[in-house]
């Protein structure tokens, strides 16, 4: 395969991309772009980026990939993000990051780390990442399980989107140990303040059993094939996921609990006397929280806040909080949109009442 060709003429690069549902909800919530190379011979995507980092062009093909993949999200449906694959190493590389700067923001953009190779300097990628983050994007791990130099990595790089292990997900619905290890990853999930996502569905048994673990994303053949932007679920699976929808009686969440919190923008002071407050980018995303709690001021970075969905449930949401440091404990949780937006914030101790009142739904995944 010629690769100096492919970079040439970027004509010959195709993408395409793959919804990711909300499998509580039965909806789409992002999709992730795949690429799609039109080269003689024919070989897979994977093959074509292991000969360009063969040839000492990866990060040449990945900065063509995600330029391509920064246009295609201006015209993304509302509340969903995209997700685009690169090379962590490659983010340490000048030529790619400059690409990552050229959007005002990267708000609803999810930057998927997906090769298994060791970062030599963790640090160096855990700055560019903190970079990333501070302009809107959120971090994904592909393959979470697969190994232990991969969680130690996950550790390091503390994701906002967990990607479960496609051979942990292919017969799920049939082996005990898989499902016990995908369960292992969510609750690693909830302390890590990320979302699980299991790719690699293919079977509605799959799917059925992932929903009723509670799994909060998913991926995969049986929920959407890689497409032209932009598809939606495939009807089946919808009446899958629907048709499990638990009839509990639960309540509306932690919507039911939401208030709205003072909030100014990166370049505006904190507004006086608020008791609670969110700093936000352009686009609304939380990037800090100022408490004043007994005259004194206690900042948390982005990193700190705690993060739901309005449609979590409440002994979820609780549950990960009594998991945070204990300094962080008793802080706001922040509630934000599919695209990371916040929507208002619930007071630990509204919530503890609501639970208290029996206002409760299954624990979830996180």
């Amino acid at each position: 395969m010629d690769i100096r060709a492919l970079l040439d003429d970027p004509a010959r690069l195709e993408l395409v991309a793959q919804p990711i549902v909300d499998l509580e909800r039965g909806v789409v919530t992002g999709y992730e772009a795949l690429s799609r190379f039109r080269l003689e011979p024919r070989v897979t995507p994977d093959r074509v980026f292991a000969e360009a980092t063969r040839l000492g062009l990866g990060v040449a093909l990945d900065a063509v990939v995600v330029e391509r993949a920064l246009e295609l999200a201006e015209h993304k449906p509302s509340n969903c993000f995209l997700s685009i694959n690169v090379d962590p190493v490659h983010l340490l590389d000048d030529r790619l990051l400059a690409v990552l700067m050229i959007p005002a923001n990267l708000s609803g953009i999810v930057l998927e780390l997906t090769e298994h190779r060791a970062v030599e300097d963790m640090k160096a990628l855990s700055r560019v990442l903190d970079r990333l983050r501070a302009r809107g994007a959120s971090i994904a791990v592909d393959d979470a399980g697969s190994g232990y130099s991969g969680l130690t990595q996950l550790l390091a790089l503390r994701p906002q989107l967990l990607k479960v292990d496609r051979e942990l997900v292919t017969n799920v619905d049939e082996d005990a140990a898989k499902q016990a290890l995908i369960q292992m990853l969510g609750e690693l999930s909830g302390r890590l303040d990320a979302w699980l996502l299991a790719e690699g569905i293919e079977t509605e048994n799959e799917l059925s059993v992932l929903r009723q673990m509670r799994v909060p994303l998913g991926q995969g053949y049986v929920l959407g094939r890689p497409a032209a932007p932009w598809t939606d679920i495939i009807p089946a699976a919808r009446g899958v996921l629907l048709g499990l929808a638990p009839s509990d009686g639960r309540v509306e969440g932690m919507r039911s609990l939401l208030e709205p919190c003072n909030t100014c923008h990166i370049e505006q002071p904190w507004p006086e006397q608020a008791s609670v407050a969110l700093r936000v980018n352009g686009d609304g995303r939380p990037l800090e929280m100022r408490l004043l709690l007994e005259g004194r001021e206690q900042l948390r970075p982005e990193r700190e806040l705690l993060r739901v969905k309005p449609q979590s449930p409440l002994s979820a949401a609780a549950q990960r909080a009594m998991t945070r440091p204990e300094r962080l404990r008793w802080d706001p949780i922040v509630c934000i949109d599919d695209s990371g937006n916040l929507r208002g914030i619930v007071r630990m101790h509204r919530l503890v009442s609501a639970l208290a009142e029996g206002k409760t739904r299954p624990d979830s995944l996180h």
